[in-house]
């Protein structure tokens, strides 16, 4: 779509928004680029234009990104597993931290186009896998700053072979 015919969508959106019938429209087209036609005007007149509605209360919006948002959590292992893929995302262990790149990784790992539809079986294998690699960064992550032990109840261990909940626990209190 050209810019020209992209702001002459952009203001007759905002003529809807602004609920201007059509005199008041033509008039303000008329005072603020001497015409009263937005097929004449160029893209600077455009602009003007576009300045104008804004300055009466036209919202530009965003359009979507198309990222699907995780819906609200039901306490399932499905939502765990969406709980981590955020914690990955926030931490920069991922890119994207949406609902469909979540969607498609475990397509990678269990060949089910959506992480809702996973059962019994394959939600364990993806959540697993998903824990594996999340203490796998963590761990990185850890000894890269010097820490190559960590102390549980009763026990010592490596960074590197400690369980995930050990990791977690000392990646969220020794990392900024």
């Amino acid at each position: 779509m050209s810019i020209k015919r992209g702001l002459i969508t952009k203001i007759h959106v905002a003529k809807a928004q602004l609920k201007m019938d059509e005199d008041s429209y033509r008039n303000l087209l008329q005072r603020v680029t001497g015409t009263n036609s937005c097929a004449g005007m160029n893209v600077e007149q455009l602009e003007r234009v576009m300045d104008e509605m804004k300055d009466k209360g036209f919202k530009v919006r965003k359009a979507s990104s198309g990222r699907r948002l995780s819906p609200k959590s039901k306490g399932t292992g499905i939502d765990k597993i969406r709980a981590i893929w955020i914690t990955m995302y926030q931490q920069g262990f991922v890119r994207d931290g949406s609902e469909s790149a979540l969607d498609a990784y475990v397509s990678r790992i269990v060949n089910v186009s959506h992480v809702g539809w996973l059962k019994d079986g394959s939600l364990a294998q993806v959540l697993e896998s998903l824990k594996n690699w999340h203490r796998r960064e963590m761990a990185i992550k850890l000894i890269a700053e010097g820490y190559t032990v960590l102390k549980g109840h009763r026990k010592v261990w490596s960074t590197e072979k400690a369980p995930y909940e050990y990791v977690k626990s000392a990646f969220e209190e020794l990392m900024p």
